[in-house]
Order: C-alpha cells, then structure tokens, then sequence
C-alpha cells in the first residue's frame, strides 16, 4: 500500500449533528487486518456532506454516497485495520485506520483507499471526501477533516496522518464527553466522485506524458525562453508556415548558424519526438550564447527577427514570399482636408499590431480606437501643398488583413507620472470570433467575409518585474484548446481560455448573511495572469492555413536520425562509465623520460610524448585479470612485474604505498580503489620491475619488513635534465651513505665520483640529505624520491633545486600583435612579417621584463626592445590595461590572475598563456612623457567607425594631435584598401579631415590646431575625425544641380535616449541647403547614417532651436510607427529587467512632449498610442526654413528664459543655428547594438 497523504490539521466539528445510524454493523477487532462493516443512508446525511464536502469551481460529480464504520473494541485493534469495501458512484472504497498513528506516534491516521475493478496502471479516479469520528452515543460529538485527490496506481490512498492526537479522543472535556467510550467509536467517510472530462484534474504532473496524453510534445526552457517557446508552438501548428520552413533549402547549413535549418529540426522533433524538444541549436543559431538565454526579450520583438530572417533565406526560393502571403497585411494613413479636395496617405506594410489595452474594454474596442480619427484644426491644423494651413482629419484605415492576424495587446506601457513601465492589468475582453470587415477602406476587397476566428493566446502571468509565458492553442478547427506550458502540454477548457485571462480583478467573494451593512470588504486584487498576444486565422482559409500534412525533407530526416543515434551511443557510453573505471600505469619506462615532480603526472600535465598505460577496466575485474591485460597489452612477462598501489599524501604528491600480491591479487579493482584511494575517481598504479637477481616469489610476498622502496632520479647540470632511474630498496637501519655506490652504478657514473643527495618533498621543498644519518632518522620511507647530482665544483652550475624551481614556473607563452594597435609595418609586408605568426616560447615566469621584451623584439627584428609594449589578456582574449616596465617587473605579471582565468595546457603539460604586445613609434620611457587622447574616426558613413588612440606630447598643441591622427588614418585606409584590392598595395588617396572636440557625446566646438589639449576626462571630452573627401560631397550633393550655388549650414548629429540630455554614440556634422526639400535633405542623411532600411523605417524625426535641451522645445519633422515595443515584460519568473526604465514609444514624442509644426499632422510619431504605420511629413518642407522659424521663435523668449552658461558657451564654440532628433522607435534595434535607442540631433 503507497501511503501518501495530505496533512491538514483535524478540525473540532460545529455544533452540527453527525448522521446517526438507525441500525450499524460492528465488528469485533481482532489481531491482523480484519475489515468492519456498517452502511447506512440518512435523509440528514445529505446535508452535511453539501456543508462539509461542498463542490467548488467548475467541478461537475458522478455521484456521492456515504459510510459508517462502527468500532466496538478499540483497545484491542491491530496497528492497521481496514473497513469493509463500500460503492459509491460505481467505484469500490475503502478505510484505512492507524489507531496508533501511521508513522507518528500517539495519534490516529485515517485514509480512504481506492479498489480498482482493472488491474491495470492508467486508472484513475477524482474525488472529493470527509473523513470524520465521532461518538458512538452522542454523533454531535465529532471531529472531521475534508480534502481531494486523483486516486491513481501509484497514489491509490489519501487521507490524513495526523487526523487527531489520540489523547483528544480518549479523554473527556471539561463540558463534554469523549470520542472513544466504552471502546466504541464510529468513523464516517462522505465521498463525491468527481468527473474529469480533461483527464487531467487534480495531476500532480509526475512521470507525465505529453504526447501519451495529447499527442503533441512541448519545448525545454533554458532559463528564460518561455517566451519564446510559445511562439513557435503557434507557428508550428500553422501548417502552411510549418510546409513553407521545410522548403527551405538548407542542405548545407550548420543548424548552429542557420536560423532556418534550426527551426526545421525544431519542427520535426514537435513532429515525431515523444519527449520535449530542445532549442538551444535555435538559440545559438541567432548568436546567443547560454547567457542570454536568461536574458529577458520581448516575444513580438522575437517573432520580427525570426520573420525577417526567415524571410530573408526565402528569397530566390519556391517559398519566396511566403511570410507576406500568410502574414501580412496593409495599412493606410492619411490626412484628409475637410474643405478642400486634398489628401495625403502612405500605404504600409504590417506583420502585426500593436493594440490598445488600456481605455478599451473589448477587442473591438481595441480596433476602434486604433482607427480613431484626430481632427487638425485650429493652431493644430494641416498645412496642405498648394492650399495652406487647412482644417483635416487625420486617422487610419486597414486596406487587408493577413490570413495569419497576430494581436499584441500593449500590457507594459510607459508611466510618465512614475518615470518608469508599469503592466496594465485592466480587463480585456476578447472574442472566439471577430468581423474586422468595419475597420476596412471602403475599396477593401470584400469577396469573401473578413471574419477571423481564435486560435492562440500567448499569456503573460507576473509584473514587469519578473513573469512567465505560455501559450493557450487550438492546433485545428475543432474547438479542443491546450496549455502549451513549456516541455508540458494538457488540455484546458474552452471557459478557461474564455474568462481566465481576460485580466481585470478577482470575484468578490459572495457576502456572508450576517454580514453587517456597510462592514468594509478586502478590496478586489487584480489579475496577473493575462493575454499578452492573440493569433486569429480568416475563417475562409482556414482549412488552408491548417489542413494538410507537413512533409519533413529528406536530409533533414536523416539528420535527424544521425543525431539520434549519435545521441544513443554517448547514452550508452554514460551507462558504460558507471561500471567501468580508469586505470593508469606508470612504469620505469615513463618515469625515466619525466622531466618534473614525482613518478609522473596522471593528469592532461603529462606530456603526449611520453604517455601513460591508461584504460577503461571493468569494475569487477581482478587484480590478476587485470595483470594478465597489461602484460598483453605491454609486451611484458607475466611474471617480470608487479603492480603497486599510489596514494595522494598531505603535501599534494602521489607516490607508492603497498605492492599488490598474495591476496591482493584476487580483489576486484573497485575494492583496490575504495580500500586504497577512495578520494580519486580512477586507480593509479606503478609498475615495479623483477630486477635480474630479484626473488623467486617475488609476485607472491611482499617486500621484507621494515624495508623501503626508494626511487632515484639523477640530475645533469649541462643538459638541464632529469632521468628518472629506477627504483631500490633500503632498509630503515641502513645508513644512506651506503646506497651511494647503487646510484653511482645507476646513473653510470665511475666509482669515485663525488655526488650530492637530495630529497623531494613537494615541489617547493626540495632538501639536502645527511649522509650520515640512516634512513628512519632522514624520514625517507617508501615511495619517496632521491635526486642525485655531481657534487659541482662551481657555485655557478645549476643544482637540483634549480632545476625544480624553474620546472615549478615553466610556463609556455604565445606573444600576438594587439588586435587594434598593430602598425604599419606589419600590415605593409602582408603575411610574411613576423607579427603574422605568433611568439611562442617556453621560459620560466620569474624572467624579468626587459629579457622578455629582448625576445620578442628579436623575433620581431627590432633594434630597440623599449619601442614594445605589453597587455596583459582577459579570459574573453581582449587587451586589458598596459604592463608597467619596473625594474622588478617580471614575465609573471604580464599574466591574467589565476583568480580569473585557468590556463589550458599544451601537448607538453605546460600552462599554456597569451601575452599581446604593441610596436611604439617612441620608446616606452619617452611615454611617460606624453599623453593618450582617444579618437574616433568616422569614415563615409556612421556605420564606418574605428577607435584609435594617439600619442602626443603632454604640453603639445591640438596641430600635433591632428598630424598623428593624420598618419594612424592614413595607414587604417592602407590597410582597407589593400583588403579591397586583393592584398597588393595600393597607395591612398588624399583626403582630409574634420577634428572636433565631444563632451559628453555632444560637439562642443571644431579644432583647428591651435588649441592647447586640455581635453578633460576620457570617455567625457573626446575627439572625432571626419573624413571628407571629394567623392563624399559628390555622393551626397548627386541629386542636386546647384548645390554649390545654394547657402548652406553644417549641423551636428547626436544620438541621445529618451530625452536630449541623454546623448550616447558618436556625433556627426552634416550640411544642410537653403530652398532644399526635406525628401532631398533625408535622403542625403540617410546615406550618412548608412543605416539599413528597417532601422530607418523607425526614427522618428525632430528639430529644435539652439539651446534646446527639453523635448517640449522641438518640433516633429517625420517619424515612423512606434510598434511599442518598449511595452516588455521580464520574460520568466526571478528574471528581472535592467534597472534603467525603457524609452517611451512613439507618443513621448508627441502631444504634451514635442511642439507639432504644420506639417504634424503627417507626423509618424503619433499623438495617440495606437502606434500606427509609418508616415512622413509633407516631402515639400524645407528644414533651413524650419530652423529659422524655430530660431525666430527662441529670439522671442531669450528675454523670459534664463540661459545656462554652458549653453553660451556652447553657442560660442560651435555656430549652430538649430538641431534635428531622430528618435529610434523600434526596440528591435536597441537588441543589435550596443545602446538601446538612437536619435539625431543638428545644429548649425
């Protein structure tokens, strides 16, 4: 019997009446399980099982009954009785009674145990139940306790532990008598058996099937992809988008680079895997690494770039356009004068969009305020070509809808009272089925009816701060919906999908009849768990977009395959390993080439040039199976050896213990390693050879008592090396004077040769041995080591110390150029100069600089070793800050700490490190002199930046920064051009360049060499060179003719978040022309940027007047629809978000923000919130004109404003005449750069 139980704490009964039975059963108690009877149906039975085992929620009953038990001679019941079976609803019941507590002592547990009728193990049974006890005389005496549980197999009891302490049933209160009197006592069970039309009612999900269950699989989190999960459950149930991504030809794609071929697999595995599908190979294909995995994103931000890449990859293909047919749709706005014949519209294209949750109590209402039209009229009214200044209507109306419609309702806003996002909770009806055919142009195709039916809810459940995502779907027609949860799927209720996540506030619970009028109530709470995204499908196409079979390609199949049974191989190697365990031998043939400390290295330390004997033995091998294994394997006798257990002592070294023989031989290798080395994973073994005159039971006895076996290396001072000898036994009386002739024999050294002798200890202590003293007075015991040399006669020749000292810091070194530093000369000699290949060396890390620095330049040919400079790197392989040149400085600190990065090892066993290096004009001292200034040069378009940093005299003027700026560029444009020519060299072409000063992201003022490099702070004062050459001004100026006869204005373009004060990026001046159209002006900008098209799809554009630091100051030129995606929830629970707040959308820039021109109207940057498509200002305005009347304006109030000195001085340095923002909407692209939103200002 599995006893698993619900514990709730009995409760006393109310004054209620516990059914008493006309006539009950009783059974006499008797030792073992014996089973009692007593079944009974009361008219006042049916009352307290509807008071005490009420239904709740949605939960419908099959049938209830009751039963009574009545106990005549407690006292003398065995620890565990059972009832009589009874039925109820069809099923078989039973009690279980502890009278003695199951478990617990001195208390009473009571279970009601389920009897299937099938003895098989996919039974289960719902029911709600009340146990009670009550007194036999006098059932208004009881105490019961309620609960629920799905009966199944493995839970086939439930009930109550702890259902009362047995002293509150034997003992009497003050005012009433006890439970138990006399021995008698009656125990009750009410059941209501409870229907499950989902089958899922109550699960606790362990061991769950998905596929067994639903026949679909779900998707793996790894960490915080729940969003995304969700998602493709949704695309992969479109079957028609499912057949256009197995079209795709990816035959050759790497699925960890190839967003398609990666989503193919996800598919299939949806398809045909019976357990949840992993995404990583998604994941990485996108270039996340498993951080960002646990990174928040936003899933219709998500959706965007897995369309466009898809997309992207269809182009030229039998599936080309297949992402438009089934996901996009057309929009139009316009402005349309209500007295004059005249209207401007731009037609877009959408994938999705963004509604309204907040003010819009339905989906329709949603839709409503969308295409709500704003009328322009008085100061806000429509300036019109060739009418003026007219009144108009400004709005949106859809021209189609996708067969495919997704809805992202717009939960996250921006709150500008709380200066951050905050989640709208509010209540959000949506619809089974919508008719968007109102919301359609009038010339709207309407053939068929624009009716769209539900079939995906992508729910949010959580706060800004931390959520979690899944998905409510109905992968065909039929009105069957699923939870979508992760690697969990379960049918859900068509109410549920209906009335859960509509959001709003919780029920108020029903008022209780004696509530008092007026009493005050718990306020309501708000839902957290709410829709975040819907997907309707057109109910005509439906059966198109759904039905038919997606048909796996071939190669994927068989990747698939291949994977899979790759996958069952290393399964089976893992369930190999657990029987298996690694055995490594080191013999005197190994130890004779090691070079370092103890016998050898059993770790990746060992060099591949002198291997050890290592296998996978089976744990239940023998110690003389394993013998006989290793001589065939060796090529050795099977008597010439015998193998000796290696311990790890307390100072880190491993050296011999015991001689495996006698007995030892026929223990298992696992008891050798649990006996002898329970601390390792793997056994380690030293192999002892037969010496020629060796004993004839050498392989059965152990080596005499008290007697030592001592290896020997011996030290050659002219070559630097090492030998290891071989080993000899000493006893502990014997004086160590005496083996001296042994180790001179050894080593073959003459008779007379003089040696000196020393112990290794460890590695750092390596001491001189008294000859005089016998080996237990030198504390020399088995397994340690003896070094020997020839006693020097030179204080200057190495000795044994020395040797393992400099082993202890070897260290191998790899010296490459600085990845952004590297000069000329190495790119002018292509890939024979010596920067092509790195520097590897092997020297001790205690060699001082200056030897280091001696190195390298001789590798590199260099005269002066002080022209080098040398960075220490990061465990991400990037330069850190340069290492100082000290006279103590050594090759030690040139190292990242050990604290931050381990080091690997090369195939010699040494710690392998890379150390960057940079080639100076100047030497390294002549720098202490002279000052780093940072620049950034922008080439023809933004996009085109490099950083480079230059050297200048500390007390130089900016003419001196400006001529070696000049040469850094003139050898980067080399470089490119050599690049673009095929690697010949190809002279540059003159150019020139613009210097100017930036603080804080702004341009202060243009340098022309005569200003003293005061700079400022790094980071806060910077400068950037801007290349203007011939060919710029002519790309720029193609369009127009008389350009050079037109006044211009250079202005300054700076990127800033949110507000103007909050600038980042790199700032650029521009020219603007008098009587020069904005479409002109945009165009030439446009190429500047060098942005792409879907970035530039989403700037919303301003202007101000010279000043300016406040959006209030600026007016709308043009803009783009602000998809909002700044509205994004944390992704997964104990996510949280960034602390900086996100950028408002499009409609902080607008309304109370941002100042209209007349041309406003037309702006993309929308007063409401509905985030409508793009739309442009009127191509005629003339932003010099713009300017100048902003200008105007601002020379108006400069009397009322109160003017900061640095905007003085700013207006000093620089001659500007007004500015132009470009406000980045799109959060997408914050995901592809560094900064998270862009916009432009200029000034002239």
């Amino acid at each position: 019997m599995d006893n698993e139980m619900a514990n709730p704490m009995a409760t006393e009964g109310t004054p209620q009446t516990l059914p008493s039975p006309k006539s009950a059963g009783s059974g006499n108690a008797t030792a073992g399980s014996r089973q009692y009877s007593g079944l009974t149906v009361l008219e006042v039975e049916e009352d307290f099982i509807s008071t005490n085992v009420p239904l709740s929620g949605r939960v419908e009953e099959e049938g209830h009954g009751y039963f009574h038990w009545e106990i005549d001679n407690w006292t003398q019941l065995p620890d565990r009785v059972i009832s009589k079976t009874f039925t109820v609803a069809g099923h078989d019941w039973d009690i279980l009674l502890f009278p003695r507590g199951n478990g617990v002592n001195d208390t009473v547990s009571l279970y009601v145990e389920y009897k299937p009728k099938d003895a098989g193990e996919d039974w289960h049974v719902c029911a709600m139940f009340g146990l009670a006890m009550s007194n036999a005389e006098d059932p208004t005496l009881f105490k019961n306790s309620v609960s629920h549980h799905r009966f199944t197999a493995e839970e086939s009891d439930w009930g109550f532990t702890r259902f009362v302490e047995l002293r509150h049933v034997m003992t009497p209160d003050a005012d009433s008598r006890a439970l138990l009197e006399k021995g008698r006592v009656r125990i009750s069970a009410f059941l209501r058996v409870i229907k499950d039309p989902l089958g899922v009612l109550w699960h606790n999900f362990h061991n769950y099937n998905s596929r067994k269950h639903t026949g679909f699989v779900g998707l793996r989190n790894q960490g915080a992809t729940c969003y995304m999960n969700s998602l493709l459950q949704s695309l992969y149930f479109t079957t028609e988008f499912r057949n256009a991504v197995y079209q795709i030809p990816t035959e050759n794609d790497d699925p960890k680079r190839s967003v398609a071929l990666a989503l193919q697999r996800v598919f299939y595995n949806l398809q045909d895997s019976d357990e949840a599908v992993d995404t990583t190979e998604l994941t990485k294909s996108f270039g996340w690494d498993s951080l960002e995995s646990f990174m928040q994103h936003d899933v219709q931000e998500f959706n965007r770039v897995l369309q466009d890449n898809l997309e992207t990859k269809m182009k030229g293909t039998v599936v080309d356009g297949a992402m438009a047919r089934l996901f996009e749709g057309k929009m139009k706005s316009y402005i349309r004068c209500v007295n004059v014949d005249y209207e401007s519209s731009r037609v877009e294209n959408y994938y999705d969009i963004s509604l309204n949750v907040k003010g819009c109590a339905t989906l329709r209402d949603s839709f409503a305020n969308y295409c709500e039209v704003e009328m322009l009229d008085g100061e806000n009214k429509y300036q019109a070509e060739g009418f003026g200044l007219q009144d108009a209507r400004k709005g949106v109306i859809f021209e189609s809808f996708p067969p495919v419609l997704q809805l992202q309702l717009k939960r996250f806003e921006y709150d500008f009272q709380r200066d951050a996002m905050v989640k709208i909770n509010d209540r959000h009806e949506f619809p089974p089925t919508i008719d968007l055919g109102e919301f359609l142009a009038d010339d709207a195709d309407r053939s068929q009816p624009w009716t769209y039916a539900l079939h995906g809810v992508l729910v949010h459940s959580g706060d800004l701060h931390g959520g979690h995502y899944f998905g409510l779907l109905r992968p065909t027609a039929e009105d069957r919906w699923y939870r979508f949860d992760d690697d969990r799927v379960v049918p859900v209720a068509r109410d549920e999908v209906f009335e859960e996540y509509y959001g709003g506030e919780f029920p108020q619970p029903a008022q209780p009849a004696t509530a008092v009028p007026g009493m005050r109530t718990r306020p309501n709470s708000k839902r957290f768990t709410n829709a975040y995204m819907l997907v309707y499908i057109r109910e005509s196409l439906r059966d198109k977009v759904l039905g038919g079979e997606a048909a796996a390609p071939a190669h994927l199949l068989r990747r698939v395959q291949e994977d899979r049974a790759e996958e069952a191989r290393r399964q089976r190697e893992k369930a190999e390993l657990a029987h298996t365990l690694a055995v490594k031998v080191v013999s005197d043939k190994q130890f004779a080439q090691h070079q370092s400390f103890d016998l050898s290295y059993f770790d990746q330390r060992q060099p591949a040039s002198n291997p050890l004997f290592e296998e996978r033995m089976p744990r239940d091998m023998t110690v003389r199976d394993f013998a006989a294994h290793y001589a065939e394997r060796t090529g050795c006798a099977l008597g010439s050896f015998r193998l000796w257990t290696m311990v790890g002592r307390v100072n880190k070294t491993v050296r011999c213990e015991v001689p495996l023989v006698g007995a030892a031989l026929d223990m298992t290798l696992a008891q050798v390693l649990e006996s002898r080395m329970p601390r390792w994973t793997d056994m380690r073994l030293y192999c002892e050879t037969c010496p020629e005159d060796g004993p004839e039971d050498f392989l059965d006895e152990k080596p005499p008592l008290r007697t030592n076996l001592i290896h020997a290396k011996f030290f050659d001072p002219e070559t630097f090396t090492m030998r290891g000898l071989g080993s000899l036994y000493a006893r502990n009386t014997q004086m160590v004077q005496e083996i001296m002739p042994k180790l001179r024999a050894m080593a073959g050294l003459p008779p007379d040769t003089p040696i000196v002798l020393y112990e290794e200890v460890k590695p750092s202590l390596i001491e001189p041995i008294v000859l005089t003293l016998n080996f237990r007075q030198a504390e020399i015991q088995t397994g340690d080591i003896i070094c020997f040399q020839i006693e020097p006669s030179d204080t200057s020749v190495p000795r044994v110390p020395d040797f393992f000292d400099s082993v202890q810091h070897r260290i191998s070194v790899s010296f490459v150029p600085h990845p952004t530093r590297a000069d000329d000369e190495r790119t002018a000699s292509g890939a024979s100069s010596p920067d092509a290949e790195p520097l590897t060396i092997t020297t001790s890390s205690k060699t001082p600089y200056d030897n280091v620095a001696q190195l390298v330049a001789d590798h590199l040919g260099m005269s002066d070793p002080l022209k080098l400079r040398f960075y220490t790197v990061s465990p991400t392989g990037q330069p850190r800050q340069p290492v100082r040149r000290t006279p103590t400085t050594t090759l030690a600190e040139m190292l990242p700490s050990a604290m931050f990065m381990q080091p690997s090892l090369n195939n010699k066993g040494l710690h392998e490190y890379t150390v960057m290096y940079e080639r100076l004009e100047v030497d390294i001292v002549q720098i202490e002199n002279m000052r780093t200034i940072r620049v950034t040069f922008v080439g023809r378009t933004m996009r085109d930046e490099h950083q480079l940093e230059v050297l200048v005299p500390k007390d130089s003027s900016a003419q001196a920064l400006m001529e070696a700026t000049y040469s850094k560029i003139e050898q980067l444009l080399r470089t490119q051009q050599r690049s673009a020519a095929g690697g010949s060299a190809v002279p540059p072409k003159p150019f020139s360049l613009r210097f100017y000063v930036v603080g804080y992201h702004r341009v202060l003022f243009e340098l022309n060499g005569s200003e003293h490099m005061n700079l400022g702070t790094p980071g806060v004062s910077d400068v950037v060179a801007e290349l203007c050459t011939s060919d710029d001004t002519t790309a720029e100026d193609a369009m127009m003719d008389t350009a050079e006869d037109r006044p211009s204005k250079n202005v300054e373009v700076f990127h800033f978040y949110r507000d103007l004060s909050h600038a980042h990026s790199v700032p650029f001046l521009f020219p603007i022309y008098q009587n020069e159209p904005w479409r002109d002006t945009w165009t030439r900008l446009q190429r500047r940027l060098g942005m792409g098209e879907k970035e530039l799809k989403n700037l919303g554009v301003v202007c101000g007047p010279v000043g300016a630091t406040e959006l209030r100051r600026c007016r709308v030129v043009q803009g783009t629809v602000s998809t909002d995606r700044s509205d994004s929830p944390a992704m997964d629970q104990n996510i949280t978000p960034s602390a900086t707040p996100p950028p408002p959308s499009a409609a902080s820039l607008s309304a109370g923000d941002v100042e209209m021109e007349g041309s406003r109207a037309a702006s993309a940057v929308s007063s409401d919130n509905n985030s409508s498509p793009a739309t442009t200002a009127d191509d005629s305005v003339c932003l010099w004109d713009l300017l100048e009347q902003q200008q105007q304006r601002e020379n108006e109030l400069a009397e009322q404003r109160i003017e900061s000195k640095d905007e003085e001085d700013q207006k000093k340095g620089l001659d500007v005449a007004g500015f132009i923002g470009l406000h980045h909407v799109d959060r997408a692209s914050r995901h592809r750069n560094l900064h998270h939103e862009r916009a432009i200002r200029i000034l002239n």
